[in-house]
């Protein structure tokens, strides 16, 4: 299946070819869980900024980097999929979206 995500994993991939191309960088084995860590720890740093939660002003900079840490987080998200083969447009219609085909109970 292919879709909006596998299609931004593609053009994602092609970017992080051209960094791991110029920095050398080794991305076999667990790189890319690794990097996602690294990522979800960023945007976390980032997020109690933006919020008002550590010693930065939550200003209009903490915003963008929220938005900026958000992007490299979701970037490295469909990387590991893409190296670990999991589609992610059917994982999420089958964990998310086949609920709105559901009856709603009261």
């Amino acid at each position: 299946m292919s879709g909006p995500l596998t299609d931004l994993g593609a053009q994602i991939a092609q970017v992080s070819d051209i960094y791991a191309r110029n920095y050398g960088i080794d991305r076999s084995g667990d790189w890319y869980l690794l990097k996602l860590q690294e990522e979800m720890g960023e945007l976390t740093q980032a997020y109690l900024d933006a919020t008002g939660r550590s010693r930065r002003p939550a200003d209009d900079e903490a915003r963008a980097a929220l938005r900026r840490e958000m992007a490299d987080a979701l970037g490295m998200l469909l990387l590991l999929a893409r190296s670990e083969g999991v589609d992610l447009d059917a994982a999420v219609q089958e964990k998310w979206l086949s609920w709105l085909d559901k009856p709603v109970s009261a």
